[in-house]
């Protein structure tokens, strides 16, 4: 596709196959590798692979000029690289491959690029290209570099400024040899391999940590050498993990591989590397980085076959290249861990008198808060009787606390900490989607956090959770109305009025699916009826229901605070259906012996659809924690499964009866049969939400 501006440049997407055309790019690439960073090989072929790579060139089969290298997490574009030959940098290249992105993608909100202060010219450049500054940033490589993240708006309606940072900061646990490539032989031509974890771009996406395995590792290496390595270690942090459970793990990881391979370990290598994955599975870090090819393809499968140990089956053991092309799966990973809350005991109590002492642990040091202040803060709550809890780890550490009062329709939360816990992600994404059910549950449309010391972490999982920060508080808008775009526009700005804020965003009628999920998920549990968004029934056996949405219950009780958090994962046939993404989903619960007849039990928005084999789908889905590998083969067809990614989960109140659906679909027209996954008229759909809450259905 020719975009505007030079008629005889040609601009097209990159074909996966196209092996010739990638190297050159990569080659392009590499030459401008001290501005850009360095890239592996394995990025392009992936950005290939997913649509996200664009090469200009001014003939047909001519060598390109220049290229973009893009990702596409949530409902914006970031730029990896921007790249254009040496000769042709004064034309309008750049301008015109990022003109094509945009225009590819326009239905998402902008796009966004993060680059350093410190390039010529370059203010200008991104003002050039149409982009504007939306706030200064640090580099998290070794210079700690001043940045800007640049955004470029694409003119939709927004709520407000979208976030600065990625959602999940990953923390990556690497071996010796890697921490060798990367400071004791960094200038040898061998360890290039590990420095494209250098990368600006990868380097805002994770955190390098080094296990305490490394001391037992580097046992047998000569003095000097360890006292280097050492020191480089204590560059980065060195997480800690409960006495006495790293060796619990190595015992554990031993007795299972020697199960299979009676030889192994035969080296001290092999202990050494043993050990270095029991520090890092201890201390709740789920990737370990390793060139090690037996480690990664003998060892590590073993490992994660390990039932009932959620620290050993969860840990991911990459080589630098997979990093980058999992890292999106595995941020999801370590910010949403479900089977390990459901699988612990934490728990939820109201703070009373004698509270205090545990709630100053949460004192924001880093954030220059005081004990005075602190403390005056918690003895007001304490006299205006805010609703006041802590969350407890199950060896009674508190974790996490916050307060709320209802004031009219704003749920008001002067408080909330988050302590360093190793799934304080996890943790910060469920109290943030708790406290808009709760608000919901009040009849209240407005959350407003207020507390000045709320953390950095907070605040960033906030922004993705569709928390807006005006000034110094944070809010997320809970509109309980189905209606039309104009209607749902209307109920979001009389929530806005009650914290003073300026009308919302006027949203139009048959928008693209991917936009009114945009406003759906930020207006939860708004339904806009006049979207483009396909609505679809899908049948879900007793059995799977119980483990995935905990309905019927079961006689082991699950954690309800916590337990069923943001997302989850359905597995189902690789049978072609006429699902869609995004879509919303009526959950179908088939009839059983000791349930009885079927009912709809609920909702939920449908984000994607993976289609592969069980194994590839367990090894990238397998954090979400519900099925085991067998149920997903059992559910597979000719050796190919479909995972459907499921999110904003809500369960009816009061279920919705077959029979009474048959009535509703007699009148509004709609399925009479669901066992593969059919389409639902949006009238239906409206009809049994409203049941399941048991308001008069919009159709009536």
């Amino acid at each position: 596709m020719n975009s505007t501006g030079d008629t005889n440049l040609i601009i097209e997407l990159v074909s996966h196959t196209d092996k010739k055309t990638i190297e050159q790019l990569i080659e392009l690439g590499n030459l401008a590798r001290d501005t850009l960073g360095l890239l592996r090989r394995a990025i392009y072929y992936d950005a290939a692979s997913n649509a996200c790579l664009l090469a200009a060139r001014y003939e047909p089969g001519a060598d390109p000029v220049g290229y973009v290298l893009f990702r596409l997490p949530r409902d914006e574009i970031v730029l990896t690289h921007v790249c254009v030959d040496a000769n042709h940098r004064r034309s309008s290249i750049a301008a015109q491959l990022i003109d094509e992105v945009s225009q590819r993608h326009r239905a998402r909100q902008g796009v966004r690029a993060k680059c350093k202060d410190s390039y010529a010219n370059i203010q200008t450049i991104w003002q050039r290209l149409g982009f504007t500054a939306r706030g200064p940033a640090v580099g998290r490589g070794k210079d700690q570099a001043p940045m800007t993240v640049w955004w470029r708006d694409h003119g939709h309606p927004n709520l407000f400024t979208p976030p600065l940072d990625e959602p999940t900061i990953v923390a990556t646990a690497i071996d010796t040899n890697i921490l060798m490539d990367l400071h004791t032989r960094s200038q040898q031509t061998r360890a290039d391999r590990s420095q494209a974890l250098l990368a600006p771009d990868l380097m805002d996406r994770i955190e390098l940590v080094v296990p305490y395995g490394l001391e037992r590792d580097l046992a047998r290496q000569p003095a000097e050498r360890r006292q280097r390595l050492i020191a480089a270690a204590d560059r980065y942090r060195r997480p800690k993990s409960t006495p006495g459970r790293a060796q619990d793990l190595f015992d554990i990881m031993i007795t299972a591989i020697k199960h299979e391979r009676p030889e192994y370990p035969v080296t001290p290598q092999d202990t050494g590397d043993m050990w270095q994955l029991a520090e890092t599975a201890a201390a709740g870090i789920q990737v370990f980085l390793t060139w090690d090819d037996r480690l990664r393809h003998d060892i590590a499968p073993i490992v994660n076959r390990i039932s009932g140990c959620p620290e050993l089956s969860q840990l991911r053991v990459l080589d630098p290249d997979h990093l980058v092309i999992r890292l999106d799966e595995l941020a999801h990973a370590a910010a949403y861990r479900p089977d390990t809350l459901e699988g612990t005991d934490f728990s939820t109590a109201p703070a009373g008198s004698d509270s205090e002492a545990v709630l100053m642990s949460f004192l924001d040091v880093n954030g220059g808060e005081s004990k005075t202040q602190l403390r005056a803060r918690l003895r007001t709550l304490a006299r205006t009787q805010q609703f006041h809890s802590i969350v407890n780890a199950p060896d009674n550490t508190a974790v996490a606390c916050y307060a709320a009062t209802l004031d009219g329709a704003v749920l008001h939360v002067p408080l909330l900490r988050l302590a360093h816990h190793e799934i304080a992600e996890t943790l910060g994404r469920r109290l943030l989607w708790r406290l808009r059910q709760h608000a919901r549950q009040l009849g209240a449309s407005v959350v407003e956090i207020s507390d000045p010391y709320m953390s950095g972490l907070l605040a960033r999982i906030a922004s993705h959770e569709h928390y807006r920060r005006v000034d110094t508080r944070w809010y997320a808008f809970v509109i309980d109305r189905i209606g039309t775009a104009q209607q749902i526009s209307a109920a979001a700005t009389q929530a806005y009025r009650q914290v003073d804020l300026p009308p919302a965003p006027l949203v139009s009628p048959m928008m693209p699916p991917s936009a009114a999920s945009y406003y759906e998920r930020a207006w939860w549990p708004a339904k806009i009826t006049d979207s483009a968004m396909l609505h679809f029934a899908v049948a879900i056996r007793p059995e799977w229901s119980a483990e995935l949405f905990g309905v019927p219950a079961t006689l082991t009780a699950r954690p309800t605070q916590l337990a069923l958090g943001r997302e989850q994962v359905y597995y189902r046939t690789g049978h072609k259906s006429v699902l869609q993404v995004p879509g919303r989903i009526l959950w179908y619960m088939s009839k059983g012996s000791r349930t009885g007849p079927g009912r709809f039990i609920g909702t939920s928005l449908l984000d994607a659809i993976d289609l592969d084999t069980p194994t590839e789908l367990h090894t990238a889905l397998g954090h979400y924690g519900v099925f085991r590998l067998d149920d997903i083969e059992t559910a597979a067809r000719n050796g190919m499964a479909q995972a459907l990614h499921l999110s904003d989960i809500e369960l009816f109140p009061h279920d919705v009866t077959w029979r009474t659906y048959l009535d509703l679909s007699a009148r509004l027209g709609g399925p009479k049969m669901i066992f593969a996954p059919v389409k639902v008229p949006v009238e239906l759909f409206n009809a049994v939400y409203e049941l399941g809450y048991q308001r008069t259905p919009l159709s009536q």
